[in-house]
């Protein structure tokens, strides 16, 4: 048996680098030094693995393979919340002390509300994975039915080109067609 990982856990690096962003922003100071170099790749190369990540979900809901183990929690904000807040902080305060910085108290707050956003994004995200289950549930169940009752098509042999050309033109049109070479 396998342990697979919650889907709660590929957020943690993207939130954590955009709160890392706004934290700076907020107090004015300039991701320009050195110390910052990591930042942008990170978040580019995050935010790149989370729409993938997420584009993956989706294919495995969908196609039933299970890539992760959704809970309950990732359908829940207040339960979410905690635990995204909770890792983000301790990623945090380990990408703080590489830097060679001290952990503000608004870093931490921009922490908690990138937590808080993303806990609110996953569990929106948790929801439309349900409704796909659901949806392809539904689609399943119809394509089935549709492919049960309908008609099969056989071949015919064409009509005659008299019979065309007098379909098509109408009976006060119908000219004979000329002499085949």
């Amino acid at each position: 048996m396998s342990k697979r990982l919650p889907l709660w856990l590929a957020a943690v690096v993207p939130s954590m680098a955009a709160g890392h962003v706004a934290g700076y922003t907020l107090t004015g100071i300039t991701l320009t030094d050195g110390r910052h170099g990591w930042l942008t790749p990170t978040l580019e190369l995050a935010g790149a693995a989370f729409v993938v990540l997420s584009v993956l979900i989706v294919a495995s809901a969908l196609l039933r393979a299970g890539i992760f183990r959704r809970s309950k929690i990732e359908g829940s904000v207040l339960a979410l919340a905690p635990r995204l807040a909770a890792a983000q902080l301790i990623l945090f305060a380990a990408a703080e002390t590489f830097e060679g910085h001290a952990i503000t108290p608004a870093g931490i707050a921009t922490q908690l509300a990138s937590a808080l956003l993303a806990a609110y994004g996953l569990s929106l995200f948790s929801k439309l994975i349900e409704r796909c289950i659901v949806c392809a549930d539904e689609a399943g169940s119809y394509l089935e039915r549709l492919s049960k009752t309908a008609a099969s098509f056989t071949l015919i042999k064409p009509a005659p080109r008299a019979v065309t050309l007098f379909a098509s033109a109408g009976n006060s049109r119908f000219q004979r067609p000329p002499p085949f070479a």
